[in-house]
């Protein structure tokens, strides 16, 4: 048993993963229910908009950006960089390129090292859109 304090109000919990006793995980989630409907009535908000109208800080705001649960409008600057070659982004930690990159790489090293290969049908039909493995 992982017993650590909470990052969010120090309080020990059983650790499961998050980083923040089950309380303050719910008040998150409240909270990110509170700026997803700010951000439905002021699409073009910026990041310091809703940090300063909803109270939250805007490094949770950009945790919450990189985890993919929430996204600003195209064209606002959430101050969020790609990880790998800096271009910004509006969501993640990688642009839609580098993301592109390090797929076709760990496809390219399974199958240098054997591993098996996926394949996609493009078929529509329920029955054909299963995901099928091979061993080489």
């Amino acid at each position: 048993m992982d017993i650590r304090n909470c990052k969010s109000c120090g309080a020990m919990f059983q650790y499961v993963g998050d980083p923040v006793c089950p309380k303050c995980h719910e008040a998150l989630e409240l909270k990110l229910a509170e700026v997803k409907d700010y951000l439905k009535e002021h699409e073009f908000a910026t990041v310091a908009e809703v940090s300063e109208e909803v109270d939250v800080a805007v490094k949770q705001l950009h945790r919450w950006v990189r985890e993919e649960r929430l996204m600003f409008a195209p064209g606002v600057d959430t101050g969020m960089v790609c990880s790998k070659c800096g271009v910004p982004i509006p969501s993640g930690s990688m642009c839609s390129k580098c993301k592109e990159q390090l797929k076709n790489a760990f496809s390219q090293a399974n199958r240098k090292e054997g591993h098996y290969v996926e394949q996609r049908s493009t078929s529509q039909s329920s029955k054909e859109r299963m995901h099928l493995s091979r061993y080489k």
